[in-house]
């Protein structure tokens, strides 16, 4: 029907590394304004740590160009980690599951 989504929207928990002074609202917001992103949420408070850098988790529910899992999650990632001061992106969750590759956490 020309009312009702191709597909489903993702929704994905991310790790994300960032640098010392990246700011967190504007990073959330070049999330949303992303193409294909539908949501945004922070999941807890910026963890900083001794070296500068500092850990928020991110929970993404966007549209994926493919339903096969890790074309989807890279395809985010990916989007995320151009974002000015995103060092790495890890994949914790996909649509619920926990995810991993051979058995190690995906790291982008």
């Amino acid at each position: 029907s020309d009312y009702k989504l191709d597909r489903k929207l993702s929704s994905t928990l991310l790790s994300l590394k960032i640098e010392r002074d990246t700011h967190v609202p504007d990073m959330l917001t070049r999330i949303r304004i992303a193409t294909g992103v539908a949501v945004v949420g922070q999941k807890a408070k910026v963890r900083r740590f001794f070296d500068g850098d500092a850990q928020v988790f991110v929970n993404v529910k966007y549209m994926s160009d493919t339903d096969e899992v890790y074309a989807s999650v890279k395809e985010i990632a990916d989007t995320v980690k151009k974002l000015p001061g995103v060092k790495s992106v890890a994949i914790l969750v996909h649509n619920g599951k926990k995810i991993t590759y051979n058995g190690k956490k995906l790291i982008f």
